[in-house]
């Protein structure tokens, strides 16, 4: 990264921009070797595919509504 582009980029830009999470269960995620081809979750332990936490506040906040949704029909509240 050029100085240029270091002084115009987001404080907060680390190379993904935001925090990324475990698409499982929102958890961290880490290499258990240098590459970056492996991401790790800290809560179940399996290789999972890295999202944003704001996606994966996104997914969680949609399958709440849809869930409700279906309990209103489901017992006519």
């Amino acid at each position: 990264m050029n100085y240029d582009q270091w002084k115009l980029s987001n404080p907060v830009d680390d190379g993904y921009g935001y925090d990324m999470v475990s698409s499982c269960c929102g958890a961290n995620l880490y290499n258990h070797d240098d590459t970056d081809e492996c991401d790790i979750c800290s809560n179940c332990d399996d290789e999972c595919e890295p999202i944003e936490d704001y996606e994966y506040e996104a997914i969680r906040r949609e399958n709440y509504l849809e869930e409700r949704a279906d309990a209103r029909r489901k017992y006519g509240e």
